[in-house]
């Protein structure tokens, strides 16, 4: 599917697997075959009457743009799988950490101060484009996609995966979700950006249904762990059924 994507590089046999990674590598392959089921039957998915559910977690509905993002969950998310298994072959695992405090306004201020020259005028600064909003997409090179996973913490990027493939807690296994938040927290992940844009999706996707009163029979936010069920008879974290397409409607 993806012919410059890396292969994964598995620890070597017999060898164990340390404790961390073994949990970091088994939520990534959950996220994985999660993605590549997604990629492969999104359009067919997109003709349900409960579609809405699903594309939530995207913040559109356009098949198209949903379809770059989770190609892009699955490069990442291929990516930290090489990463962590040639850190397993080594022996070496991750240790969790702790997210730092977000500073206070006044020590940023003071920082600010400090390093702004007093005869140097204060500069207007542009505003940069959100790389979270939907309407906004950009598909970084492999070298890139290589340099975020090796120095940002692992946590991060799990977190990046699960927006990429629009993966909220209404749409997980309980169990999984929470193996997912524990990882999120104790690896690293800006949970604070990961909730609010979580959120900034769901508004902006409720005015794209506003816009299409009509669209569909039923309400994306009535029960939408079923609503998942229904279009993808499982949610992430169950076990996936043989693909065998019944009436979308």
């Amino acid at each position: 599917m993806h012919p410059t994507a890396p292969t994964s590089e598995r620890p070597i046999k017999d060898s164990p697997v340390p404790p961390c990674i073994a949990a970091l590598l088994r939520v990534v392959r959950i996220l994985l075959g999660y993605a590549r089921d997604l990629e492969e039957n999104i359009q067919h998915h997109a003709a349900h009457a409960r579609f809405p559910a699903l594309a939530a977690g995207f913040g559109t509905h356009d098949v198209r743009r949903i379809l770059f993002h989770i190609q892009r969950g699955i490069l990442r998310a291929m990516m930290l799988e090489r990463f962590l298994s040639a850190r397993a072959a080594q022996g070496i695992d991750i240790d969790p950490v702790r997210s730092s405090a977000p500073a206070e306004p006044a020590e940023i201020e003071a920082l600010e101060i400090k390093l702004r020259s007093p005869t140097q005028p204060r500069r207007e600064t542009r505003q940069k484009a959100d790389p979270h909003d939907p309407l906004y997409f950009s598909m970084p090179t492999m070298k890139e996609l290589e340099s975020q996973v090796r120095r940002q913490p692992v946590g991060q990027t799990i977190a990046e995966i699960c927006l990429d493939l629009g993966v909220t807690p209404s749409g997980c296994d309980g169990a999984t979700w929470s193996e997912i938040l524990q990882i999120l927290m104790q690896f690293g992940a800006d949970l604070e950006e990961f909730f609010d844009v979580c959120n900034r999706r769901r508004k902006i996707f409720q005015q794209e249904c506003d816009k299409r009163p009509k669209s569909w029979i039923s309400d994306w936010r009535d029960d939408p762990r079923e609503a998942i069920r229904q279009i993808l008879g499982y949610v992430l974290g169950e076990p996936q059924p043989n693909r065998l397409f019944a009436d979308a409607g």
